[in-house]
């Protein structure tokens, strides 16, 4: 696999992923239950989103691989802790597919009124999957353009909004209570969650001890002021108690500004936004299939190693299968967004647990690589990931037996068939 992801290409990737589609989905959604106070919520959601940024930044630059994540974790925790994080993040991923698919088909049709969602949502996913088939480095290229263009709408419908805010509609700031504002900064953190695909990405992108680090800290400036941004203007121009019925309030938003100009532009915006998620999401997860093919824990067709097979294509095209299958399920947006960001919490502790073992088991890697956080702050930032993610998990599966078994259920079918693939490679 080249090296094809420079500095921009990084950002883009990452921004595209990160902001995406979430942003014209969740925080009117959230703004319904816990009103102006979404942004707090937005807030301590970018504080997780921090550990997760400082932990790619470490783990990638020892790692330069596809699949840094699972490689380090597998050398410095266990191999098994290795194979089940990729295990768990690949359900992530596809979760996350069928979400945004689901977001994209309802901006989608604002357009296109005689379009069937469902067409839509299961279009987005194919014609991805299978742009995917030819490489990565055109795929940057559509990846930029569209960022940009979907940016350029942003800022403008949230400067608007910041303008034209009536002081009126944040009174008052809390209206359910601090508890709602903590029980939302879980399905909040699905918009911050995607930071940690610099690591799946790691083996393609260019001198990645400046790239990878430099890359995440413009990518983290951008996402949160533009979450605080528009999450401030939404609730400062409409009634918090009024998204509950809205389907497109960014849209909305925007023509509350500009007129039907301007929600026809965001919405096109949106639906530009939700197909960089589609494409980054299928990116990531097709290098952590090549990244267990590379340990044979995945058909060796999927490595790159075999020279007679385009593994990315082909890792490209299961997950694609696997996205259509997700979307089969039918669960809401928040739903697939608490899933995905309990997942995302369970794998960022697990970097945090790698990350102190860095200096013991990974010494020789730690001296090579140009970026280095001290032992001290490696520390720090690991223990942080692991408290903080553990105490926003508690919340997730607090009396919700149905998460807890589904959970469980996975879990140990990924052992499972863990111990059935290394019976078969000693065999």
């Amino acid at each position: 696999m080249r090296r094809e992801f420079g500095l921009i290409g990084v950002i883009v990737t990452v921004v595209g992923y990160v902001i995406g589609a979430s942003i014209f989905l969740l925080p009117g959604q959230l703004a319904s239950s816990v009103g102006p106070a979404v942004v707090i919520a937005y807030g301590l959601a970018a504080i997780i989103a921090l550990f997760a940024c400082m932990s790619a930044a470490q783990i990638g630059s020892l790692y330069p691989k596809a699949g840094a994540g699972f490689i380090a974790i597998s050398k410095l925790v266990s191999p098994l802790g290795g194979f089940l994080t990729i295990w768990l993040m690949l359900a992530a991923y596809i979760f996350a597919i069928a979400l945004i698919a689901s977001g994209f088909s309802e901006y989608f049709t604002e357009l296109f009124p005689a379009v069937n969602k469902q067409v839509a949502a299961y279009g987005v996913v194919l014609i991805f999957g299978i742009l995917n088939l030819g490489g990565a480095a055109n795929l940057v290229k559509i990846q930029a353009v569209i960022v940009i263009a979907f940016m350029i709408a942003l800022v403008a419908v949230s400067t608007g909004g910041l303008i034209n805010t009536d002081t009126a509609l944040l009174s008052p700031f809390i209206p359910s209570g601090f508890d709602a504002v903590i029980f939302a900064v879980v399905p909040a953190f699905f918009s911050y969650g995607g930071f940690m695909v610099v690591m799946e990405m790691a083996g393609e992108i260019k001198n990645p001890a400046r790239n990878i680090p430099l890359g995440l800290a413009v990518s983290f400036i951008i996402v949160l002021l533009t979450y605080i941004a528009l999450s401030f203007a939404l609730v400062g121009n409409i009634h918090w108690q009024d998204f509950a019925t809205m389907n497109a309030p960014v849209s909305k938003l925007a023509e509350i500004l500009f007129g039907g100009v301007g929600s026809t532009l965001i919405t096109i915006a949106a639906v530009g936004a939700a197909a960089t998620s589609v494409n980054a999401l299928i990116l990531v997860a097709s290098r952590d299939i090549i990244a267990l093919a590379n340990a044979g824990l995945a058909p060796l067709i999927l490595s790159p190693d075999n020279s007679a097979t385009n593994s990315p294509a082909l890792s490209g095209l299961v997950v694609m299968v696997l996205a259509v299958f997700s979307l089969m399920l039918g669960q809401t947006v928040m739903e697939y967004a608490v899933w995905v960001s309990a997942i995302t919490l369970i794998y960022q502790a697990i970097i945090g647990v790698a990350l102190l073992f860095v200096f013991k088991n990974a010494h020789e890697e730690y001296k090579k690589s140009h970026f280095k956080i001290s032992e001290k702050w490696l520390i720090f930032w690991g223990l942080g990931s692991i408290i903080i993610s553990l105490a926003f998990l508690v919340l997730v599966f607090q009396g919700n037996s149905g998460r807890t078994i589904g959970a469980v259920i996975y879990l140990i079918l990924g052992i499972i068939y863990y111990l059935f693939q290394t019976k078969k490679g000693r065999a």
